[in-house]
């Protein structure tokens, strides 16, 4: 399927295993100049490495960045300033009844 990426910049946060990495490497397949992201440099790395070893001539890169607090967004903001495509796989999850949920905990986990 030609999805029409290629040339295109792509970001997908939390993007060294599980569904961020998939679809880090679909749209890497795809054409795409894809960043991958996770917390630390030893598992970007790992991520790009495997990636291309699935796809050969697509372009990876990568940004270590801890999206835990603002210092994380702030160092991807600096290397890319702009993307065509962003996949927002970064979050935390807490099982909790919807209505025991306080506000700062919605602004923690989102």
């Amino acid at each position: 399927m030609n999805l029409k990426l290629a040339g295109k910049l792509a970001l997908v946060t939390g993007s060294t295993a599980g569904i961020g990495f998939a679809i880090a490497q679909s749209l890497a397949i795809e054409g795409a100049h894809v960043y991958v992201n996770g917390r630390t440099q030893k598992r970007v790395d790992a991520a790009m490495a495997a990636i291309r070893s699935h796809a050969g001539t697509a372009k990876v890169d990568g940004i270590a960045a801890d999206f835990s607090g603002s210092v994380g967004a702030e160092v991807v903001i600096a290397k890319l300033s702009a993307v065509d495509v962003l996949v927002n796989n970064v979050g935390i999850f807490e099982p909790k009844l919807f209505t025991e949920i306080p506000d700062a905990d919605w602004y923690r986990l989102l």
